[in-house]
């Protein structure tokens, strides 16, 4: 079995949602029951309304992309920069957690060091 799909698309996530603020293809790469357990366990209505919090207040990109895969799991690794409203950079180095059932992602489970949610000044939400 290939995980050149699933690979591609964790890729789109992250370089179309994530970095690129995409955010009408959320329904196409995740899952009806989504979860994101490093913002609360939050499902993928309260996803959508973290990264709709998020557009407003910073913008992500992502560098160094590697990409690891076997079975349904991907792992990504990357670096990256975080410019915060009034043009403030901050970095970033992390590591994903990606699980996918029948193309689109189930658990998206991120860590980061410095931790995403504080350079962003977002506490986790409950889904």
């Amino acid at each position: 079995m290939s995980t050149e799909p699933n690979k591609t698309v964790v890729r789109r996530f992250i370089t179309e949602v994530l970095q690129g603020g995409d955010l009408n293809v959320l329904d196409e790469l995740l899952a009806p029951n989504y979860v994101n357990p490093a913002m609360g366990d939050a499902d993928l209505a309260g996803f959508r309304t973290i990264l709709t919090q998020l557009q407003s207040g910073a913008a992500l990109h992502f560098d160094d992309l590697e990409l690891v895969a076997e079975g349904d799991a991907v792992v990504a690794r990357f670096s990256l920069e975080v410019t915060r409203t009034g043009g403030e950079k901050l970095a970033a180095q992390g590591v994903t957690y990606y699980r996918l059932a029948d193309g689109r992602i189930t658990v998206d489970d991120p860590f980061s060091r410095p931790d995403l949610a504080q350079l962003l000044g977002m506490a986790p939400h409950a889904a």
